[in-house]
């Protein structure tokens, strides 16, 4: 008779937690120039509406129409870099 074997038992102990990893200073530097972009971009798209608003009040569309599509293409990027950003407390 053919014995059937048990596959060989696992060593790694599951209920032994891992230590964080550490993060290199490379990646410190680059998540706080992220979070400061971000926090630039999310407080540059709140007044950007007031300064197109502006702009079309003025009449700088029909003298600077680039300038508005400008302002509107900025405030479009701004607001999608922005929306991840969360101040913290």
């Amino acid at each position: 008779m053919g014995r059937t074997s048990d596959p060989p038992m696992s060593t790694l102990d599951p209920s032994n937690p891992r230590l964080p990893a550490r993060k290199s200073h490379v990646t410190a530097v680059i998540d706080r120039c992220r979070t400061a972009l971000c926090g630039a971009a999310f407080w540059a798209s709140i007044p950007l509406p007031l300064v197109i608003a502006a702009a079309l009040v003025s009449g700088a569309v029909t003298a600077a129409p680039l300038l508005v599509v400008g302002l509107v293409l900025l405030n479009v990027c701004c607001a999608a870099l922005g929306h991840t950003y969360s101040p913290k407390r």
